[in-house]
């Protein structure tokens, strides 16, 4: 696992043991493909929910995205964050996602969200209301799935796009 562009392109990123299956790293080539696909928004601030190994908020940071926040609570993953973290501006943050107030955040460009597969549907009709007040006008949320799970309509939702890389869907949603 490897930072794939911006400042530290090339950097390698630690990722979990073998046989290591509650952490699940987003592929390169699926972070590759996000980041192009997110060359259609303004790079602004970049949250990052279940972040597991920050894969994806650190790619945001060397790409020129800022603040960009990576929230994890499970202890192997935030040690596998704050170290892949660390020598970047990306902030850390130890905490239960489904605990952040409708406060956390404010206008952010970007909420990339890769909640634990089996969870995911149930996690975005909770989370949904919450992260349409964090983003910025025009902003754009992004929700990883395994590639057969459709997110059911929110209330304040659009889907404008959705796609598959291998074993991941990625669903771009703005809001109404």
């Amino acid at each position: 696992m490897r930072v794939i562009a911006g400042e530290l392109r090339g950097r390698k990123l630690q990722g979990p043991g073998v046989g290591e299956l509650s952490i699940r790293p987003t592929a390169d080539r699926a972070r590759e493909a996000l980041f192009s696909i997110l060359q259609k928004w303004p790079v602004g601030g970049f949250l990052d929910l279940f972040s597991g190994t920050g894969a994806v908020g650190i790619e945001a940071w060397s790409r020129g995205y800022g603040p960009v926040i990576c929230v994890e609570r499970a202890p192997k993953a935030l040690q596998l964050l704050s170290a892949n973290a660390k020598g970047t501006g990306v902030q850390v943050v130890s905490r239960d996602v489904r605990r952040l107030p409708e406060s956390a955040y404010r206008d952010l460009s970007v909420v990339f969200v890769d909640p634990p597969y089996e969870q995911s549907s149930e996690l975005w009709v909770d989370l949904a209301p919450r992260i349409r007040g964090w983003l910025a006008p025009g902003g754009v949320l992004v929700w990883e799935t395994d590639r057969q799970t459709e997110l059911l309509k929110v209330e304040g939702w659009d889907l404008i796009n959705s796609r598959q890389y291998g074993a991941a869907r990625f669903h771009f949603l703005q809001t109404t």
